[in-house]
């Protein structure tokens, strides 16, 4: 089997998982996404790296700006006939995450999410990322863990799980400096930049209904990111007021993010927009 991904998470390391991905597949990771080729060939399979929507040929993604399909994950799920319950459950958490849907009560640390963001800060190389998640999911499943609940400390974790606690001791630094305004229709929202992952369960446990975060040197090579996310609150529909200005950015009705490749934005005008639309 030949696989084709564009990014290591979650979602795209759960629906290799589903779809009987073994250790001596053809894993490839294109930056960019498939080419039309391999998007057309239902011999490739090819998760969030473009054909949203286009199951029948093997395609699972689900950032088409013009129609809404579920997590990549789910699309997999719906490919089995019997589905045992752990897994079905693992589909619920993953699509959670990746929707950016708050978990009521949230789960405490280590979560799943805790681990899985300490493995990306532990492997830098996207193709080990990938296996490595694969087989965090897979002992998770496996063992019948409960991905709704605080994960055992394992010891094939223990770098993971220490190097997200350096990451959160950075983002809580980071946290005394977020700023917390007022959109024009009155709801809360929180502004923060930092270069860790993090932050915005804290803020919205403060009462912000949306988050920005900006990260101002992202990845390799560093770019410009920003995530707007809302709890129980749509942010849809601020897509339109920014690709008027800025093509590229992409997402749901929960989680909206700047384009793939960085954006040129101000960090004053994402927050104009958010306050003026939302």
């Amino acid at each position: 089997m030949k696989i084709i991904f564009q990014k290591p998470d979650l979602d795209t390391c759960l629906t290799a998982l589903i779809l009987g991905m073994k250790p001596s597949d053809d894993l490839v990771h294109a930056k960019k996404g498939a080419s039309r080729a391999d998007l057309m060939d239902p011999n490739v399979v090819c998760v969030e790296a473009g054909g949203s929507g286009h199951v029948e040929r093997n395609n699972f993604d689900h950032h088409d700006p013009e129609r809404y399909f579920p997590p990549a994950c789910r699309q997999a799920l719906s490919t089995l006939s019997s589905p045992d319950d752990r897994l079905v459950r693992l589909v619920e958490y993953v699509c959670m995450i990746d929707e950016a849907k708050p978990i009521d009560p949230p789960v405490a640390f280590p979560s799943l999410s805790n681990i899985f963001s300490g493995m990306l800060l532990a492997e830098p190389d996207p193709m080990v990322q990938f296996r490595a998640g694969m087989q965090m999911i897979k002992t998770v499943w496996d063992e019948g863990l409960d991905p709704f609940a605080t994960l055992p400390d394992k010891p094939e974790w223990e770098a993971y799980i220490a190097a997200k606690r350096v990451n959160q001791e950075a983002v809580w630094a980071d946290l005394q400096n977020a700023r917390i305004l007022s959109a024009d229709s009155g709801a809360p929202i929180a502004f923060l930049e930092s270069a860790h992952i993090g932050g915005m369960a804290t803020l919205y446990q403060q009462g912000c209904q949306v988050v920005i975060l900006f990260n101002p040197a992202f990845g390799t090579p560093p770019m410009r990111k920003f995530t707007i996310a809302g709890n129980h609150t749509p942010v849809g529909h601020l897509k339109p007021h920014f690709d008027a200005i800025e093509s590229g950015w992409g997402g749901r009705d929960t989680i909206l993010g700047s384009p793939w490749t960085g954006s040129q934005l101000s960090a004053e005008t994402v927050i104009q927009i958010v306050q003026q639309h939302l």
